[in-house]
């Protein structure tokens, strides 16, 4: 397991591949928004729905956004099954190049990206199931929806401080290279 997960390693150590992955993700990212700009005025946002570990909070968003922007919602999904893989790309990518070597740690931080990407995966099909297939909102697929977005965010974030700390340390290399670092 560990070679493959080398050698993904540095398939993607690549910034061009982060960069271009990460404009593709930028793009769809607006399209999502645009969809939801579409919603009624102070109709909870995204992140409500996602965060919603209950199904009567769940219900009441859905309500807030009524029946068009469910459906607005539904009808874009494709597009957010495409961004994960974009967004993970691009932040596993980045990382890769940054921590140049695939030591333990780094291969942890590269994987984050990749597991919240997959938990996107997660969390979309399960909305999926009950807006468009089950029409209901069973308890337990909405808690673990709301329990993989958590984690999805959680996820991302820790990988965009890494990116952050690890281009800070590169950018010291570069800057300062005769103070170690």
């Amino acid at each position: 397991m560990n070679s493959r997960l080398t050698r993904l390693f540095f398939l993607l150590q690549n910034p061009w591949l982060g960069l271009v992955s990460g404009i593709l993700a930028g793009f769809l990212f607006s399209l999502l928004a645009a969809g939801l700009a579409t919603l009624p005025p102070n109709a909870p946002g995204i992140l409500d729905l996602q965060l919603a570990f209950r199904a009567e909070r769940l219900n009441a968003v859905l309500n807030a956004w009524g029946e068009a922007g469910v459906q607005q919602y539904v009808g874009s999904m494709w597009l957010d099954y495409l961004y994960p893989l974009a967004y993970s790309v691009s932040l596993a990518s980045f990382l890769a190049w940054l921590a140049a070597r695939p030591g333990f740690w780094q291969l942890v931080l590269f994987c984050l990206p990749l597991l919240a990407g997959a938990l996107d995966y997660v969390e979309n099909t399960l909305h999926l199931l009950m807006f468009a297939w089950l029409l209901a909102l069973p308890p337990a697929l909405v808690f673990t929806a709301a329990l993989a977005a958590s984690a999805k965010w959680l996820l991302i974030a820790v990988s965009l401080a890494a990116l952050l700390l690890l281009g800070l340390r590169k950018a010291f290399q570069v800057y300062f290279p005769n103070r170690g670092g």
